[in-house]
């Protein structure tokens, strides 16, 4: 399933390609576009979660080019692929952070940070997931459909479909949805609940991997 992001990642990397850039530097252009969005989240009002969602969705794509332009140059390495996780997790904790912030500026309801603790809580735990996948060579960098070790046959089941489903990267266009509809405490409670059921999800399928018993 091609998520729509992937869709608008495809010609931009088309450009980097022929710019010469190195995926490495997309990834940190990508974290820059997240750290933006991050503040933009901070200030609170409808205008300016708008413009962070925007500057999310743009977090987003570039974080699409990066491996696209890895792969097209043959410049994939175990280190940007490190490096693209840590970003990406980092700019996700934070992001939601700045949202829980912004929202709170904006109804000064102290009940907004336990949803936005708990969303940011949630994508921790499922990053703690991930460095175990990496740790022992098994699994996407960050989600996907999970892989078998090599010469394990991979029986592909329904919630390896569902993780499948979840992880299709299009949830910032969400967030554009939930901003310019002016919801974003209600987002952060889908978040909550999606973050960690997602975890459990992704920790329950790999168990038996990530303890080496597979």
């Amino acid at each position: 399933m091609k998520s729509i992001n992937r869709i608008l990642s495809e010609p931009l990397s088309g450009l980097f390609i022929k710019s010469g850039l190195h995926p490495n530097s997309i990834t940190l252009m990508s974290g820059a576009a997240g750290l933006v969005a991050f503040v933009l989240f901070c200030v609170g009002n409808k205008a300016s979660f708008i413009a962070g969602a925007l500057f999310f969705e743009l977090f987003y794509v570039l974080d699409n080019c990066d491996g696209e332009v890895a792969r097209a140059k043959g410049l994939s390495s175990k280190f940007g692929s490190w490096l693209d996780t840590m970003v990406d997790y980092v700019i996700h904790v934070i992001g939601f952070g700045g949202i829980m912030l912004g929202a709170y500026r904006q109804n000064e309801n102290p009940i907004i940070f336990i949803a936005g603790i708990a969303a940011m809580i949630g994508i921790f735990l499922s990053f703690f997931v991930v460095i175990l996948q990496k740790t022992k060579n098994y699994g996407l960098a960050i989600h996907g459909m999970p892989k078998a070790p090599d010469g394990a046959v991979k029986q592909v089941s329904f919630w390896d479909k569902l993780i499948d489903v979840l992880s299709v990267g299009d949830f910032s266009l969400v967030v554009i949805i939930f901003a310019v509809f002016g919801k974003m405490e209600a987002l952060l409670w889908l978040a909550a609940a999606g973050a960690n059921l997602f975890c459990v999800i992704l920790l329950a399928v790999n168990f038996k991997y990530l303890i080496g018993r597979e």
